[in-house]
């Protein structure tokens, strides 16, 4: 009698398994954001749960969980229920966190699985007006005429806006101080204040300072020039290859079952379609993308790979 009892417990809990992944989501999903309320990477997160609780016809959270510089947010994703009711909003940091960090404390590509590809965003080198320099190449060559003298700033050791300046100085063989700040929005003052000669940021965050003259755009760290800035040169154009998009993705606890996550990527790229999220991207100058799930996946390899030929040669560390 045994025997049989368990085949029947055995298809009692793939019909009640199979049932649960059919009836997702039946109660509220949580989007953990790696940065804290307010900001344009929390208003990204704010927009897609938004539309995504119109797609799924459940309220998605988000819920923000800075720290770390983000690893507080990847970890709880990781450590958490793989229930398919937890999703992971995150960004550029997602490939540099497991190399700036001695131990992260999971596995990057073990431990979470990709959802999709949200959305990528331009960004820029802005210095001061002060600075000589009135154009990308006369930046360049000005900082080559005197090695460590100048000086950039970013939001934070092994973040975006540090790893991109530093793929941008091996390429252009130059020689320039590092200093970093807590955030953005000091970063931008010691901008405003001369302390620092570079910034990098994403365009959306400083056109408004370029347009008032407050900042001097250099170049757009990618392959081609924004619609937002045409006169400002890609850097492709000067250093072909030389390319640090800002993206946002979603990912999953790596165990929650395929058949959900394959459902909020289609819920995912419905809502990317819907006229008026679409739109509220374009006003941030975000493009949307809604990938599939390989797509991302072969993405993140990529961005993996410079993060960590970039990191290892800078010899960037970061201790908790």
């Amino acid at each position: 009698m045994r025997f049989p009892m368990m085949l029947a417990l055995a298809a009692s809990l793939v019909a009640t398994t199979a049932t649960a992944q059919e009836n997702w989501p039946n109660k509220p999903v949580r989007l953990v954001v790696t940065s804290a309320a307010g900001g344009g990477f929390d208003l990204m997160a704010r927009i897609l749960a938004e539309g995504l609780s119109q797609q799924l016809r459940q309220n998605v959270i988000v819920e923000n969980l800075a720290g770390v510089g983000g690893l507080r947010a990847v970890r709880a994703v990781v450590r958490g229920d793989a229930d398919g009711y937890t999703f992971l909003f995150n960004g550029p940091q997602h490939a540099s966190l497991p190399y700036a960090y001695k131990d992260p404390g999971y596995d990057v590509k073990a431990d979470l699985a990709s959802v999709s590809l949200v959305a990528q965003y331009p960004m820029v080198l802005v210095t001061s007006p002060q600075v000589p320099a009135k154009t990308f190449a006369e930046f360049v060559a000005m900082v080559k005429a005197a090695p460590g003298k100048y000086t950039f700033g970013s939001s934070g050791l092994g973040g975006a806006s540090h790893i991109a300046i530093e793929a941008f100085k091996h390429q252009a063989g130059l020689d320039m101080v590092h200093v970093p700040f807590r955030g953005s929005g000091e970063t931008t003052a010691a901008l405003f204040g001369g302390q620092i000669d570079l910034v990098s940021d994403g365009l959306a965050a400083q056109l408004g300072n370029i347009n008032e003259g407050r900042v001097r755009p250099l170049t757009i760290v990618g392959d081609k020039r924004s619609p937002a800035l045409p006169d400002v040169p890609a850097t492709a154009e000067t250093y072909p290859g030389l390319s640090f998009p800002l993206w946002v993705a979603v990912f999953a606890p790596a165990k929650t079952p395929a058949a959900i996550v394959d459902k909020m990527n289609g819920a995912i790229a419905a809502t990317l379609k819907m006229p008026a999220i679409k739109k509220r991207y374009e006003d941030l100058l975000v493009e949307t993308v809604g990938s599939s799930r390989s797509e991302l996946d072969a993405f993140l390899d990529k961005q993996l790979a410079m993060n960590r030929d970039v990191i290892e040669r800078a010899n960037i560390k970061v201790g908790e």
